[in-house]
């Protein structure tokens, strides 16, 4: 078996069945064996990755959303088997990162001609994530579209921003120390998330460092016309918007708060946030990538 294709059978409104199917064809005719297995809940994503490294498979494609890569991730990490992926969800930031394309049969012809890099991870306790780690109000609007679909997400942010008390964090890194009330704190070992906003448009996921993206707290009109720069990464020049980077960041709140990372639920502060150099082997295309 030339490659093992994880699939979320349900991501992108059931195209990950679909497109997984695509790709075995895909790969057929240039002689590749592929066989896909299928996510039936959460955790099997990383569960699967880590069998297919222990039979002896170096191939790992993803057919799914940034919740099934965050999983397979988990599993191939330090592993010397390589991630391919096929994005069928709704985000698709590390996809988006690695320059992967969004089509099937352009994602899949990376699977076969593409090179293999090394890029870094973010780790939270024994968590990894590729894209952002975020705490404040992201993950409060993360909470509730993880527990009620993507599709809210709109809903989710008229919502969090109705009731919303920005919290005071302590923040320590390479950067120095901050302390005071956020809006949120954003970490990045990629520049997007939430389908495609660059956050921490600086960030690239190979120079073993974290970006952080702190908004300190601000009054919802504010907030409102900062959200629509996010998309560019316009946000970072207002004046509310301090940018760091840094190996190591430290979060401890008040309060326990929940930490999101790749779109998922990782833990709650105080919380330790550290990148990993060169830790996950990646199909990208020919060109390489880049922010």
């Amino acid at each position: 078996m030339d490659w093992i294709v994880i699939v979320n059978p349900v991501s992108g409104k059931s195209r990950g069945k679909r497109l997984a199917e695509s790709v075995v064809r895909f790969l057929a005719k240039r002689g590749v064996t592929a066989e896909p297995v299928f996510t039936t809940g959460p955790g099997d994503g990383t569960r699967l990755a880590r069998q297919a490294v222990a039979e002896g498979i170096r191939q790992v494609a993803v057919c799914g959303g940034d919740g099934t890569v965050h999983e397979v991730v988990n599993g191939l990490v330090g592993s010397d088997a390589v991630l391919g992926i096929v994005p069928s969800g709704r985000g698709n930031d590390l996809a988006r990162v690695l320059g992967i394309p969004g089509d099937v049969e352009s994602a899949s012809a990376v699977l076969m001609d593409g090179v293999d890099r090394q890029i870094d991870l973010g780790r939270i306790g024994d968590r990894y994530f590729g894209t952002v780690a975020t705490l404040g109000f992201d993950s409060v609007v993360a909470r509730w579209t993880y527990d009620r679909g993507a599709r809210f997400y709109v809903l989710a942010v008229l919502k969090t921003l109705r009731t919303y008390r920005c919290p005071t964090v302590r923040l320590e890194g390479d950067f120095g120390r901050f302390e005071g009330p956020i809006l949120l704190v954003a970490t990045g070992n990629g520049g997007f998330y939430g389908a495609g906003m660059q956050i921490v448009p600086q960030a690239i996921c190979d120079d073993g460092v974290l970006d952080v993206c702190l908004v300190k707290a601000v009054s919802k009109a504010t907030l409102l016309s900062l959200f629509p720069r996010v998309f560019w990464g316009g946000h970072g020049k207002h004046p509310a918007v301090q940018m760091f980077r840094t190996k190591t960041l430290r979060i401890v709140t008040e309060e326990p708060l929940e930490i999101f990372a790749d779109g998922e639920p990782v833990c709650c502060t105080p919380a330790t946030i550290n990148v990993v150099p060169g830790v996950l082997n990646v199909r990208v295309g020919k060109q390489g990538f880049g922010q």
